[in-house]
């Protein structure tokens, strides 16, 4: 999935309201964001797929035992809910510790659906977990577009006004629907697109990397 990946975040930004917002949407994708990284190391990688290109969206060949295993996925929610603690002047309570945790385990849950059977529990399992809704890039774009708008939903209607602050000020309320418009022409683009090169490392992973860390700043404007 792609800007689903952001609706966990603001969906638990009413029940952890003093943690930015823009923290929130990046915990969602941190997987993302760390498969990535490590593919500059060659840690992890992934390749274009000729075959894939032809049955659905996403047409990579993927290896991403780390970043992308359930056990991966809780070390880097455990790493950015001690670095966030640390570093922060304000006081975190436990609350908003376990909810920093949960956003970035959600992206387990996320990928099982979407994937090609290459989610995994450990980085050594040898069972491979995915239901491929990548070879349906309509279906896809349709339930990543719902699920980020219902969580958009969540955040406009029940978080507090000092948190939304950044839209609501007067004037400000276009901030919201272009937001909502880079968003869903991202999410056509990632299912129904085609990148005009097969260079993965130095060009297709600075460009997805890119565009979850704009997307998280983009969201947090919605708040201040």
């Amino acid at each position: 999935m792609w800007i689903a990946h952001f609706a966990p975040g603001l969906v638990a930004k009413p029940f952890a309201p003093g943690v930015p917002l823009s923290l929130l949407a990046l915990a969602g994708a941190i997987p993302d964001a760390t498969f990535f990284i490590l593919n500059f190391f060659g840690l992890e990688s992934f390749s274009v797929d000729p075959k894939l290109m032809r049955r659905g969206c996403f047409p990579y060949a993927t290896d991403y035992p780390f970043s992308h295993s359930l056990v991966g996925m809780a070390a880097l929610g455990l790493a950015l809910t001690a670095g966030y603690t640390l570093m922060t002047q304000r006081k975190v309570t436990p609350k908003d510790q376990a909810i920093l945790l949960a956003v970035t385990l959600s992206h387990f849950l996320f990928e099982v659906p979407s994937h090609r059977e290459d989610v995994k529990i450990t980085p050594m399992d040898s069972t491979n977990l995915g239901a491929g809704l990548f070879d349906r890039p309509f279906v896809l774009f349709l339930l990543e577009s719902l699920l980020f708008l219902g969580g958009l939903f969540v955040y406009t209607t029940f978080a507090p006004l000092a948190t939304k602050l950044g839209y609501k000020r007067a004037g400000n309320m276009n901030r919201l629907w272009g937001i909502i418009a880079f968003m869903i022409v991202q999410q056509a683009h990632f299912c129904f697109g085609s990148a005009p090169t097969t260079n993965t490392k130095w060009i297709h992973a600075p460009v997805f990397l890119s565009e979850i860390l704009l997307d998280s700043w983009l969201i947090g404007k919605l708040e201040s």
